[in-house]
């Protein structure tokens, strides 16, 4: 339990670092900060310092979604993902946007596969995957995993890139 809510603190810290330096190239990180190691806010988002940013408010999301339904259910999950989306966020990637806008007018809670889709979305909020599977066998984790990134995100690469993350993850947190 402690490694999962240092997990979701780790999520949060690293989030708010990384949102000044978002979009940025390691050149121009270095050329601006040089070694970047204080929230200090700004970036292409203008957040004041120790703001988060979609991804941590996605995984927060996520996670509620799973204890509300008390598994992953893509229905809970999409409507959480909407809900999320009806508070004004900050920022929200077009993939995301588009699937949620999708659930919204249809039901369906999964993308068509698409060649496009193959971002980041879907990792940046996996940590609730990886906390709900952990000791889960791997045929069970790839469900999980698929059934709330395929809400927004359908692409076997970025499918493959959130898996690797849940098994590095879950390795950590069980002190591999």
């Amino acid at each position: 339990m402690f490694r999962g809510i240092a997990a979701y603190l780790g999520l949060a810290i690293g989030d708010a670092l990384g949102a000044s330096v978002e979009f940025m190239t390691p050149a121009e990180i270095r050329h601006e900060y040089g070694t970047h190691q204080h929230m200090i806010g700004g970036g292409w988002l203008k957040l004041k310092a120790g703001d988060i940013t979609d991804d941590t408010e996605m995984s927060l999301a996520l996670g509620n979604a799973i204890l509300a339904a008390g598994k992953v259910d893509p229905a809970s999950v999409a409507e959480a993902f909407s809900q999320w989306m009806r508070s004004k966020p900050k920022d929200i990637g077009n993939t995301v946007r588009r699937g949620i806008v999708q659930y919204r007018r249809t039901g369906q809670t999964t993308m068509p596969e698409s060649e496009h889709d193959a971002g980041n979305g879907a990792c940046m909020r996996c940590l609730p995957i990886a906390l709900v599977t952990l000791h889960s066998s791997w045929t069970d984790v790839q469900t999980a995993s698929r059934l709330q990134a395929h809400v927004t995100h359908n692409n076997p690469v970025s499918d493959a890139g959130t898996e690797c993350i849940i098994q590095m993850v879950q390795a950590a947190i069980l002190g591999e």
